[in-house]
């Protein structure tokens, strides 16, 4: 092998391992930006939530004269989509039932949208992309940093050491009867 040669397979060799470390932190970084894009989506939802609760009355104007939700009479449109902010995003934030709350805030985003027709490119825009963030996690899952999480930590944990439900001892059986 030429001097020229050996310098291009160490480079390589070195370029490889240097890949494969970053490939390493990205991938490590992946819980932490699950989380991040949760509490950010949650925040906006949230606030738009207590927004709605703050001034009730305008809400219910807002809903009765200028939102036109299909279906729904202005009122009850208007509890559900400040229960579905409050409760989607309270349930989002910690990561219970993640998809579901993602779903759900999905479904309100699209809705939201088509009601307000007054919507400027830049808001649009915003709400596409809250969308697609809402459906990552549909699709994806809250992640590993979630209540979700935990909970399938600690079910599998469960079934690693062997105690299904049905292997749990009655009370009786623990003291001899």
């Amino acid at each position: 092998m030429t001097q020229a040669n050996g310098f291009l397979a160490r480079a390589a060799a070195v370029s490889i391992s240097g890949y494969r470390r970053l490939v390493r932190v990205l991938e490590w970084l992946i819980p932490v930006f699950d989380l991040s894009v949760r509490l950010y989506l949650a925040h906006i939802f949230w606030t738009g939530g207590m927004v709605k609760l703050s001034s009730w009355i305008s809400t219910v104007m807002l809903f009765t004269m200028v939102y036109d939700v299909p279906v729904l009479p202005p009122e009850l449109a208007a509890y559900l989509a400040t229960a579905i902010e409050l409760g989607g995003s309270a349930l989002l934030a910690i990561g219970l039932g993640g998809r579901w709350a993602a779903l759900s805030l999905f479904g309100l985003n699209i809705v939201a949208t088509m009601s307000y027709g007054q919507l400027s490119d830049a808001a649009m825009k915003e709400a596409f992309y809250w969308g697609v963030l809402f459906l990552y996690f549909v699709l994806h899952g809250p992640g590993p940093i979630s209540a979700d999480g935990l909970l399938r930590y600690l079910i599998r944990r469960r079934q690693a050491t062997g105690i299904a439900e049905g292997d749990v001892p009655s009370p009786a059986a623990l003291h001899g009867r």
